[in-house]
């Protein structure tokens, strides 16, 4: 998922807490007031699409369900604390920070993808949403082998920590990887630009023997 909105852009995390800071936050209350043009308090479902559609790249249908799931109350319409949530997290999806966000705020992340509140996250519940913390269908699969202990296809708050540790364990990990490469790839370009330089000289040395 990618984040489109020059307004989102300019926000970023305390990295102390992960969560917006108070000017930002002031920020983000005028903005929901604005998309709140009914002055209900809350948006509805088409404000609330009309927000992601223009904010990310987001499906109808992946909008649609994120609706249902940030409308925490079962109200009908997205609050400012649940809409304050879902822009934490597009935020931090901006600045690639979305599985640190999963590490700070486990326990809320883990009620938000528990989507019946059985009290565990479901395999398909984590393929519908995992895209929001930028898991893919793959990477699911592969969480559920390695972390479902039980082996009910479900996490429970234990499994669950537990995934998330090592989520930003193998993030880092990638990030490392991702900076060695980096500096490979930056380290041969320097070394083949010495080498065309100096074969340069060597060539004309030649020619002026």
């Amino acid at each position: 998922m990618k984040v489109s909105s020059n307004f989102l852009k300019r926000l970023h995390l305390d990295p102390k807490y992960g969560l917006l800071t108070a000017r930002s936050a002031q920020l983000v209350l005028e903005f929901f007031k604005l998309l709140d043009c009914k002055n209900s308090g809350g948006i509805d479902d088409i404000q609330f699409a009309a927000f992601l559609s223009t904010s990310t790249d987001l499906s109808k249908t992946q909008i649609y369900k994120i609706f249902d799931i940030f409308d925490l109350d079962r109200s009908g319409s997205c609050e400012f604390d649940e809409f304050y949530l879902l822009v934490c997290i597009l935020v931090a999806i901006n600045d690639g920070k979305a599985k640190h966000f999963l590490y700070r705020h486990w326990r809320t992340c883990f009620e938000l993808l528990d989507e019946d509140g059985s009290k565990a996250v479901s395999r398909s519940e984590f393929e519908t949403l995992g895209f929001l913390f930028g898991f893919s269908r793959a990477a699911v699969k592969r969480i559920y082998d390695e972390f479902d202990v039980s082996g009910n296809q479900e996490l429970d708050y234990n499994e669950f920590r537990l995934f998330v540790f090592a989520a930003i364990d193998v993030q880092e990990d990638l990030e490392r990887r991702a900076r060695r490469q980096r500096e490979k790839k930056h380290g041969n370009t320097a070394q083949s630009r010495f080498s065309t330089i100096l074969s340069r000289f060597t060539l004309r040395g030649s020619a002026d023997l």
